[in-house]
């Protein structure tokens, strides 16, 4: 068995986020800008996405999912991402 690791360093985005977010370790650096920017247009985020927001805590994935908003390194480290 193979662990998955994501490094995010950078932009990190849509279809980005759906397949990188379910791996077992994820690194987020100082440069990383995390977003699901086709919610910010009304469209639906990929499979990846949409299973993933809506399990985080304190309602965090309903506010990324009707926001669009984007999380910098402190946001994902609080909100557990």
């Amino acid at each position: 068995h193979i662990p998955q690791i994501s490094v995010w360093d950078g932009i990190v985005m849509g279809g980005g986020v759906g397949i990188s977010v379910h791996g077992k370790y994820r690194i987020a650096t100082e440069n990383t800008l995390f977003a699901m920017p086709e919610t910010n247009i009304g469209f639906f985020p990929d499979v990846g996405g949409t299973y993933f927001l809506p399990r985080l805590r304190g309602g965090l994935g309903t506010y990324i999912g009707l926001t669009g908003t984007r999380l910098k390194p402190n946001d994902l480290m609080y909100g557990g991402i």
